[in-house]
């Protein structure tokens, strides 16, 4: 619902639809019209009519069918998180470096409407930022596959990523070090590190906050960001609507989504026209890596520089 559409509005061929299950695919085929369906990914990487790959698969898979994908000479498009542990970042850094196709990560929230107004407030305020994020998770029982750390490899690598890279957009700066303590609670059906406080510093002197929670009440809406810099302020309320406040004045701001129709459409333009892509392979390099040593923070309690 959020890809095949956006990519077939955005003026892709929809070619060959790949699962893990032929059935399947052929399901998904038949729904959003593909040309093909088959059960083996060497269909699309081996088809030299076929030039960029959306890969949206199990987490657990991203990385493999990313430099799979690189290594053919097709542009990739793939859901976060690219990679669950170094080892799998480097391989696909490599696999980049090697060739000259594009790579996007599913990163949308940059590209809501309401992300891009609140960037162009503090734009040219010659001083760093200060961020709140509030995210309101819900709970994911541990037996779930993306909390598997084999198959998902939890919510900090697997969701906290969107967030890591929203506060490198909006300050336009390298994150430097990172902090993060979780609850300590002995419930057995809560993973404790659900429920965790991030603080990351970047290299422009900015500062950023990141509260995520499982245990919080579903009522409460799920994102709610505070942006403050140069005498101004932000405030985006769950992506459907922001507050703009400067010169001491309030403006209300409706601006709905969350970017995933905007995404495809960039980085599709990026691959037809032979831009850039939208989010350069460092920034996404980094958001990744940001997220391990938010892992290594956990386990040390201590602060973790990145580089």
């Amino acid at each position: 619902s959020y890809l095949i559409p956006n990519a077939k509005s955005a003026g892709a061929n929809l070619k060959t639809a790949v699962t893990s299950k032929g059935i399947t695919a052929k399901s998904v085929g038949q729904k959003f019209q593909f040309e093909n369906t088959s059960a083996t990914s060497t269909d699309v990487t081996g088809d030299e009519s076929i030039d960029t790959v959306f890969v949206a698969t199990q987490h657990n898979t991203h990385a493999k069918f990313c430099i799979e994908s690189l290594k053919a000479g097709k542009n990739v498009f793939v859901e976060k998180p690219v990679a669950m542990n170094m080892d799998e970042l480097l391989a696909v850094t490599e696999a980049y470096n090697n060739g000259n196709s594009k790579l996007m990560v599913g990163f949308n929230r940059r590209f809501a409407p309401v992300s891009i107004k609140a960037k162009n407030h503090f734009e040219n305020i010659g001083e760093p930022l200060v961020m709140n994020f509030r995210v309101n998770g819900g709970f994911i029982p541990k037996e779930h596959w993306t909390q598997n750390e084999e198959l998902g490899g939890g919510r900090i690598i697997g969701e906290m990523c969107h967030f890591i890279d929203l506060m490198q957009y909006f300050t336009g700066s390298k994150p430097k070090r990172v902090y993060a303590d979780c609850i300590d609670h002995d419930n057995a059906g809560m993973k404790n590190d659900d429920n965790v406080i991030i603080t990351v510093k970047f290299e422009n002197g900015s500062v950023g906050n990141l509260t995520y929670v499982a245990n919080g009440d579903k009522a409460l809406a799920k994102e709610y960001i505070e942006i403050f810099g140069g005498n101004k302020s932000f405030i985006i309320d769950n992506f459907r609507q922001g507050l703009s406040y400067a010169g001491n004045k309030e403006e209300k701001v409706k601006l709905d989504g969350k970017g995933h129709k905007q995404e495809v459409q960039e980085f599709l333009s990026a691959v037809k026209e032979g831009k850039d892509c939208p989010i350069s392979f460092e920034s996404i390099y980094l958001t990744t890596l940001t997220t391990f040593k938010i892992v290594d923070s956990l386990n040390t309690g201590l602060p973790q520089e990145i580089k």
